[in-house]
């Protein structure tokens, strides 16, 4: 049986290449975004290289979260290649400890990470995705000139009974109650164009009357074939109630752990579909097995590069193995989203095949 020393020894190994791993992909992640951010504002006087930082910064997080299964991943497997280099694992392996013993401190250390990135990680994520849309509020809303540009990251259609309405926007706070650099555009029941309205931002109102409405700011109306018209403020009827509206423009992927339960209730009293944050929810709950899988499945590529000589096919395959599982485990979630499987599988299954298969490959190659 491995001791504790041992095992903390092997843990902390493991925690401390993750952690370098980790970090490493969130810095470049954060590079490339500012280098993007600044290119796409760089014609922006008015905007500062702090808000662009802060931009990137608080993002980050967000994109970084699909990182954490692959450094999981490299993190085990360049533990174990260096554990065995170091010849730590063959003096294991001689005092009697199997292959399944040493593997027990990063199996756990796996679980308590999915269970922190679930937790504690994921909703700290999606805070400082929302300050990001803040602050890009703030940057974008200090730009002047056409905005037609700049919109392209928020839309959405209202169907109303005097012709729909079409609404894209460069940046949507509060589950799209509140847009920035929009453009609105309006149709006749015929389906032909009435208008166009371009504005620096909008607001949802309803009012007590029970009146719902966008109110628009800085806005410029455009009816084809005439010279636009702007307008201070503007009001434009809607017919969805602010529940209705924050149920249909809410992706699950928005929303953090704490509050999936939650907003599948809401969405389902609304009558949008609850499958995609069912689904998600399950998905932050199978993060523990996931990450232990990647521990697995690393294992069955370091362990046989140590032990027989180098193959960098071995290591490539299992990179390649790992990339393969974390998207057959987003495709699989799609689906769960989309009602063809149902959402525990949907988020449990790639995980536990894995998982499987992987400790079924470590059987044949340390007991044939």
């Amino acid at each position: 049986m491995i001791g504790f020393t041992l095992g903390t020894y092997f843990a902390k190994t493991f925690l401390k290449n993750i952690l370098m791993v980790f970090l490493l992909f969130l810095f470049l992640i954060t590079v490339v975004d500012l280098i993007e951010l600044t290119r796409e504002l760089s014609k922006a006087k008015t905007v500062s290289f702090t808000d662009i930082v802060l931009i990137a910064v608080y993002r980050a997080p967000k994109f970084a979260e699909s990182i954490f299964p692959f450094a999981i991943m490299f993190g085990a497997a360049g533990s174990l290649i260096l554990l065995n280099k170091r010849l730590e694992l063959v003096v294991a392996r001689a005092s009697g400890v199997s292959v399944w013993q040493f593997l027990t401190p990063f199996a756990l250390t796996a679980v308590f990470l999915g269970l922190f990135s679930a937790l504690v990680y994921n909703p700290i994520a999606i805070t400082g995705a929302a300050s990001s849309r803040s602050v890009e509020a703030d940057v974008f809303g200090k730009i002047k000139g056409s905005y037609a540009s700049k919109t392209n990251s928020f839309w959405l259609r209202l169907y109303q009974k005097d012709g729909d309405i079409v609404i894209r926007a460069r940046v949507a706070r509060d589950s799209g109650t509140r847009l920035t650099s929009l453009s609105l555009y309006r149709f006749n029941k015929d389906g032909s164009a009435k208008d166009r309205i371009e504005a620096a931002r909008a607001r949802y109102v309803e009012r007590k009357s029970g009146k719902k409405l966008f109110l628009l700011f800085n806005a410029v109306t455009t009816v084809p074939g005439k010279k636009g018209e702007p307008s201070e403020r503007l009001e434009i009827p809607v017919e969805i109630t602010r529940s209705q509206l924050q149920a249909r423009v809410t992706q699950a992927s928005d929303i953090g752990f704490w509050q999936l339960p939650a907003k599948q209730t809401e969405a389902t009293e609304t009558g949008k579909n609850p499958l995609p944050f069912a689904t998600q929810f399950h998905a932050l709950l199978s993060q523990p097995l996931l990450f232990v899988s990647m521990v697995l499945l690393a294992a069955t590529v370091s362990l046989r590069f140590a032990r027989f000589g180098q193959s960098g096919k071995a290591i490539l395959g299992g990179v390649l193995a790992g990339f393969v599982l974390y998207v057959l485990s987003r495709l699989v979630i799609t689906f769960g989203s989309n009602g063809l499987v149902p959402p525990p599988i949907a988020a449990w299954s790639p995980a536990l095949v894995a998982s499987l298969i992987s400790a079924t490959v470590l059987l044949y190659q340390e007991d044939g």
